[in-house]
């Protein structure tokens, strides 16, 4: 995945300093778990609700081993 962030400001030229990057599987791995792991329960699922179309959520039962059914949000009142 190609990023491009700003890591700096030049005061003299009244910018931001930016760089391009690549991560690899890996990092893009630890980077969104530690996002996920700084919310509390709540608060993940608020964000996955808000954020992540219903066909990619899958509830997972860790007891149930295979593919297991899509997620079926529950309906708002």
């Amino acid at each position: 995945m190609k990023i491009r962030k700003a890591v700096g400001y030049l005061v003299t030229e009244q910018r931001e300093l930016e760089v391009d990057f690549l991560l690899d599987n890996t990092q893009i791995s630890e980077i969104v778990n530690r996002f996920f792991d700084k919310m509390e329960y709540k608060e993940r699922k608020k964000w996955i609700y808000s954020n992540v179309a219903e066909p990619n959520v899958v509830l997972v039962d860790n007891d149930i081993e295979g593919e297991q059914p899509p997620f079926a949000y529950e309906e708002k009142k």
